[in-house]
């Protein structure tokens, strides 16, 4: 290895401008299954990418967000950050620096300034594959064990017929035993579901910020190289249109306080990464959920698979409250009221236990039902892309609205999701609490 190597990280924003310090080998456990980085490329940019996407996380949590009260015109949300990432393969990285930068401004809502260093491999473990043979043919999918991944790899299995591998990241053991139980028990019934694979990222310092926005970065990477490993060009995921593009709820919200971990623009950023380490100009990143709903995607999956989708979790804190045996829904945050809102569209009427809602969530309902007002207002006289830019200006951030075939796309989709929460089944589901 040439030079000098490290492990340090030093950061900063301008809103704590003083030096901070981590270590990626005791403040980030950041691993990556063997039997995958025994398969990735001889020049280490695969692994650097994972390596870049865990310190770039642990650093998003390590620095505050401007308080409310400090919000200034323009900047509302924002942190400049400078910080320096130790990877193996500096000097292509250095090269490559405004790619990284630009995909997470755009993920973080932030501005951030990054200095490549001599770093050391990243640590593997055992792999906790089903399969055998890495090698076997298939896609790769992304599974996080939430309600639109269970039925998006099932409607896959079914209507592609293609075989497929499943990538999860897990940032505690609970989600990682979640992840492989219902993995499992849709092995037993899918034999086209060939294996498993878990990439496990803690960060051990203080979490000092609780949005980190470049999660998404993360889980993207961990599919990245998966696919990599197994010399294919391709990675598959499933989010619902409306989640997927996830416009702000109210005017009030800013930047990336809508995340965008799985925003067509996103996955446009992080295939050009693919590509540039891969070499491949045809690495392909798709979400093959995107032009349905989230009750849709519900409606394709035959109720034997009903365990399953009861067994998912969709809540904002469903893997981070620290009630042992508490449910893992809260039952009122954005993401579980919209998967209320899917399973009774779709007439599955399938129980989620709910634990009490965080106090931050309350309001939570209430912005989705004005959002959900506003779209109506925008498509009460037909479907109208003017009228539905000047009313959510940022669905032109999808790189495809251009097109007019798009600009369809996008707009029979919010008119479905609209039309869903008028249905008598969503209606009681929300009026007999």
């Amino acid at each position: 290895m040439p030079g000098d190597t490290t492990t340090r990280v030093i950061y900063s924003s301008d809103l704590e401008p003083e030096r901070r310090e981590l270590d990626q080998d005791t403040h980030i456990l950041k691993v990556i299954p063997r039997r995958i980085i025994d398969h990735l490329d001889d020049d280490h940019l695969a692994a650097d990418l994972w390596a870049i996407a865990a310190t770039v996380f642990a650093v998003d949590r390590g620095l505050r967000r401007p308080a409310l009260n400090a919000w200034r015109g323009g900047q509302e949300w924002h942190r400049s950050i400078s910080t320096t990432l130790p990877v193996q393969n500096p000097e292509w990285w250095s090269r490559r620096t405004a790619d990284v930068e630009a995909a997470l401004n755009w993920l973080t809502a932030d501005t951030w300034r990054i200095v490549f260093t001599q770093g050391r491999p990243v640590a593997s473990q055992a792999a906790l594959f089903n399969s055998a043979d890495l090698a076997l043919e298939g896609e790769t999918a992304l599974f996080s064990g939430g309600l639109d991944s269970v039925c998006g790899v099932i409607a896959d299995l079914q209507e592609s017929g293609d075989p497929i591998h499943t990538v999860s990241v897990s940032t505690n053991n609970r989600m990682e035993s979640l992840q492989k139980r219902i993995y499992d028990s849709l092995h037993r019934t899918e034999p086209r579901l060939r294996s498993w694979s878990s990439f496990r990222l803690q960060v051990r310092q203080a979490d000092r910020e609780s949005t980190a926005r470049s999660r998404g970065f993360v889980f993207l990477t961990a599919g990245v190289l998966s696919a990599v490993a197994r010399g294919t060009n391709s990675l598959r995921l499933y989010e619902n249109g409306p989640g997927a593009m996830n416009l702000a709820l109210s005017r009030g919200q800013v930047g990336a306080q809508a995340a965008r971990a799985v925003h067509p623009k996103t996955l446009r950023f992080m295939e050009s990464l693919a590509r540039a380490v891969t070499g491949d100009d045809r690495f392909r990143i798709e979400n093959r959920a995107f032009q349905r709903t989230k009750a849709q995607m519900v409606e394709r999956v035959p109720a034997r698979y009903d365990e399953a989708l009861a067994a998912s979790v969709s809540c904002d804190t469903g893997f981070s409250h620290h009630g042992r045996d508490a449910p893992a829904h809260c039952g009122e945050c954005t993401s579980c009221v919209l998967r209320r809102q899917a399973l009774a569209a779709a007439g599955r009427n399938l129980p989620t236990p709910a634990r009490k809602a965080p106090q931050r969530k309350a309001d939570h309902r209430k912005l989705m039902a004005w959002q959900v007002a506003r779209l109506r207002h925008v498509l009460r006289d037909g479907l109208d892309w003017t009228r539905m830019v000047r009313e959510f200006p940022d669905i032109v951030c999808d790189p495809g609205s251009f097109l007019p075939e798009r600009r369809e796309v996008l707009l029979r989709l919010f008119s479905e999701y609209a039309k869903e929460w008028d249905l008598s089944s969503v209606t009681k589901e929300f009026t007999t609490e």
